[in-house]
């Protein structure tokens, strides 16, 4: 009776709450479903409840609940694609095939356009991959490709793990073992971990790959010895 009249509502609002900004970069969270199987409510020897329960203390409760089970599941981040549209030569389809297969870009058809010697390109691409997409294909090809026309295609899994770090020795073997700078990173060029630093960065989040400074706020000044 208690929880149907006065905690479901702040519940629900912890819930979306916890939804709207993920753990891994405070964006929000797709396809997750929450179950919650019980709630505990500290009493006093009366019997009575010990500390009387507000709208706030369920939210953030529940909130930070959802946000820490989060973290304990498999992660994976969902990133948007763009569709792009562009004609090229054929002594431009190398360079085109270069710069598309390192930005993750994949080509989905090439066909030649009637009546000329150029050969039509649709090719999907992550949005996050596409900055400075144009000038890059001018460059490399020496202007044998077009300037890309994008417009949004669909959201996709990056089926990497952000946390991911060597167990066994042939792992460590291949990939190396942890960093000695408290960095979670092993070296490895993970996708996904990177991604996650650039938008904590962005929105002013703590990143675990940044420096930490000691007493910033002290000017510091460099004396040349003679």
């Amino acid at each position: 009776e208690k929880w149907s009249h006065d905690m479901r509502g702040s519940a629900l609002a912890g819930f979306q709450l916890a939804m709207r900004a993920g753990p891994l970069c405070e964006e929000p969270v797709r396809g997750v479903a929450v179950v919650l199987e019980a709630c505990e409510i500290a009493v006093d020897e009366n019997g009575k409840v010990a500390k009387e329960i507000t709208g706030g203390m369920t939210v953030a409760a529940l909130r930070q609940g959802i946000r820490c089970c989060l973290l304990t599941r498999p992660a994976r981040l969902v990133e948007g694609h763009l569709r792009l549209t562009l004609h090229s030569s054929l002594s431009g389809l190398g360079s085109l095939h270069a710069v598309l297969s390192k930005r993750r870009g994949k080509v989905i058809t090439d066909d030649m356009v009637d009546g000329t010697d150029l050969i039509q390109v649709t090719a999907t691409i992550p949005q996050a991959e596409s900055f400075g997409l144009a000038p890059e294909l001018l460059k490399k090809s020496s202007g044998e490709v077009t300037a890309p026309e994008l417009v949004f295609s669909h959201f996709d899994f990056l089926d990497e793990d952000p946390f991911w770090v060597p167990q066994t020795q042939e792992e460590r073997e291949d990939f190396g073992s942890n960093l000695e700078t408290g960095d979670s990173s092993t070296g490895l060029n993970n996708t996904a971990l990177k991604y996650i630093r650039m938008v904590r960065n962005r929105k002013g989040l703590l990143v675990d790959s940044s420096k930490i400074v000691v007493a910033a706020e002290k000017q510091r000044t460099l004396s040349r010895k003679k």
